[in-house]
């Protein structure tokens, strides 16, 4: 999913779009966020906080091993989880004729 940021706009992903036949939607900014991955990203943010308080990453290597650690962690009744407030997430859109403050 691409919101038309600046840093969705590369030659490299748009080249690779075209190949593969696939149109670029125009997605308002500031728009509602329907993709499940950005709230697990915040479930994996918010451990590694939790982590930052016993162990200190100090350089590249250290948080990579860190962020794969804790993509291996999220479950997949947590993705089901944030997949089932969908339904949730659209009919308060809906009843607030758009914007980004509401979650389930």
């Amino acid at each position: 999913m691409e919101d038309n940021a600046p840093a969705h706009d590369s030659d490299f992903t748009n080249f690779e779009r075209l190949k593969e036949g696939i149109a670029k939607v125009d997605w308002p900014p500031n728009s509602p966020d329907f993709n499940p991955i950005e709230h697990l990203w915040e479930l994996m943010k918010s451990r590694i906080q939790t982590r930052r308080g016993r162990e200190r990453v100090t350089n590249l290597g250290q948080m990579k091993v860190m962020l794969k650690a804790e993509w291996e962690r999220i479950t997949v009744e947590e993705i089901n989880k944030e997949i089932a407030k969908l339904p949730i997430i659209m009919l308060k859109c809906i009843e607030k004729h758009g914007g980004n403050k509401f979650h389930a």
